[in-house]
């Protein structure tokens, strides 16, 4: 895995009440991650064939420091 870009995002809620966090103009959802149970991430999903991105939430703070990835 190599590490392309590591930052930490504010947690925003949507008008439905969906928290989602903004990398650029994209936003990511929090329900589009995938729990991983004893990795290093909390939650990780895919965002081309051969990278993904992997987040750590920050519940007391709501931020999500988030890192993008690829193979």
């Amino acid at each position: 895995m190599i590490l392309v870009e590591q930052e930490t995002a504010n947690i925003s809620f949507d008008m439905e009440g969906d928290p989602y966090f903004m990398v650029g103009e994209t936003a990511y959802y929090l329900n589009e991650f995938i729990k991983v149970p004893d990795g290093e991430f909390d939650g990780v999903t895919h965002i081309t064939n051969v990278g993904g991105i992997g987040i750590k939430i920050d519940e007391a703070n709501e931020e999500v420091e988030y890192s993008i990835f690829t193979n």
